[in-house]
């Protein structure tokens, strides 16, 4: 028989994974949705948060939530400037028909980061020191204060884009952008700037992913390429066009990871991916998504 301490540390260990594939979610859905190209190179993004907030701390000597900042930010001027000089242009020269293009380039761009990333830091795993040690144990359960922190961070950056999203000037842009671009630029938003304005959100999302998770999972060079398809699915379980269908199918995939790894092994990840296309054969734009027109 399951105890209470054992079902709330897994739904506890849970929400630690989840609310941090909620926040990688919501950036691709940022550039997808706005947009409108299928960003691969986004996992890269992550990785460079990560690292960069590592060698931060290591070699500027700062302490983490510095080192956190300017991972950020580094992530943020590599993404703004890839985009600018890469897709900015192919999606003027070859607008609706760009999608094979810039997915092409997507990929390009991957590799170019997670090679250059491990001619930089190398091909060993990395750990970022535990910034808030600690553990209480409520109900019998390990709860560390790491862990409570990462939940904590996540929510409150899924708080502020959703209050960007709907309530800022830059956030109606951004959705007058994403149904209409030629009917925006008419209203005098510069659609280029809404375009940076989006990649240079989704990258600082990405970044901050990675930072606040390595140090409570550790890093590695190649952690952008593989999270990228995970993120891909629960995209495509919440639907691709939904920040709030990224949220739900977030939590529900950081839970099932959570129980299935417990009960099942890394079996879970198979019986995730098969659950997910038999929810998208029913519903193909997914839970809570809509149609996209990516140029396909």
């Amino acid at each position: 028989m399951i105890s209470g301490s054992l079902i709330g540390q897994l739904i506890f260990d849970g929400l630690a994974i989840g609310l941090v594939f909620v926040i990688l979610g919501c950036g691709l859905i940022t550039i997808v949705s706005i947009i409108k190209i299928l960003f691969l190179a986004y996992g890269a993004f992550y990785t460079i948060g990560a690292y960069g907030t590592w060698y931060a701390m290591t070699y500027l000597n700062v302490n983490y939530w510095i080192g956190l900042l300017i991972g950020v930010i580094v992530s943020v001027i590599i993404g703004m400037v890839a985009f600018w000089l890469i897709f900015r242009t192919l999606k003027h020269k070859l607008g609706e028909k760009a999608f094979m293009s810039t997915l092409i380039g997507s990929i390009g761009l991957q590799i170019l980061l997670t090679q250059g990333g491990v001619l930089i830091y190398g091909n060993m795993s990395r750990s970022i020191p535990n910034v808030l040690p600690g553990v209480f144990h409520p109900f019998g359960m390990n709860i560390t204060i790491a862990k409570l922190m990462l939940i904590g961070i996540s929510v409150g950056v899924a708080l502020i884009l959703f209050w960007v999203y709907q309530k800022t000037a830059i956030g109606r842009s951004m959705r007058a952008v994403s149904y209409i671009p030629d009917a925006a630029a008419l209203q005098g938003i510069s659609v280029d700037r809404v375009w940076l304005t989006a990649i240079g959100i989704a990258c600082a999302l990405a970044g901050i992913a990675g930072a606040i998770l390595a140090p409570n999972y550790g890093m590695d060079p190649l952690m952008g390429s593989n999270v990228i398809w995970t993120v891909m699915l629960i995209n495509q379980l919440g639907g691709m066009g939904s920040l709030l269908g990224a949220v739900f199918a977030g939590v529900i995939v950081g839970q099932a990871l959570s129980w299935g790894m417990f009960f099942m092994g890394s079996l879970i990840q198979l019986v995730i991916f098969v659950g997910i296309m038999i929810v998208v054969y029913f519903r193909p734009f997914g839970l809570m998504g809509k149609d996209i027109a990516l140029g396909v």
